[in-house]
């Protein structure tokens, strides 16, 4: 009897375990072309993620990229599906944002991002990847408009 409840138990932990679903995949606009010149939306950029608390790791002007990390991130930055029985802990994400001068006034901006989850079950931590929502992209090429 202990060992059929024990497979029963198993069982239903397996069955429960799988209650996870997916993160959805979203549809944003990641690149945006601007009439202003490289200067000024690099300096644009930058106030944006001093403003908003986005640590900047890497900043190379010359060549145009920014690499930004978020240490907590939201449901509403990334959708990270559902873990089943795994607690969420942390969200984390990084941004790469590249400017790139198309004409001497005309400027485009790619910003992607990469998002993570990291859970526990069972005392054993997962990390997971997540989708952006595009909200943070999105801030970004509009505050770049302004």
């Amino acid at each position: 009897m202990v060992t059929l409840r024990f497979f029963v138990s198993v069982a239903l932990l397996i069955a429960l375990s799988g209650c996870g679903t997916p993160p959805k995949q979203y549809t944003f606009e990641r690149t945006k072309t601007y009439s202003a010149t490289k200067d000024e939306i690099w300096t644009r950029l930058i106030s944006y993620f001093t403003s908003n608390n986005i640590q900047i790791k890497t900043i190379e002007k010359d060549s145009g990229v920014i690499y930004a990390e978020r240490s907590m991130v939201d449901a509403s930055i990334a959708d990270c599906g559902q873990g089943g029985l795994a607690a969420d802990v942390v969200r984390t994400g990084g941004l790469n944002v590249f400017v790139q001068s198309l004409e001497p006034n005309k400027t485009q901006v790619s910003v992607n991002s990469d998002y993570k989850i990291t859970r526990v079950f069972d005392g054993q931590p997962m990390v997971t990847a997540c989708n952006s929502t595009g909200l943070i992209e999105g801030q970004i090429l509009k505050h770049l408009g302004t």
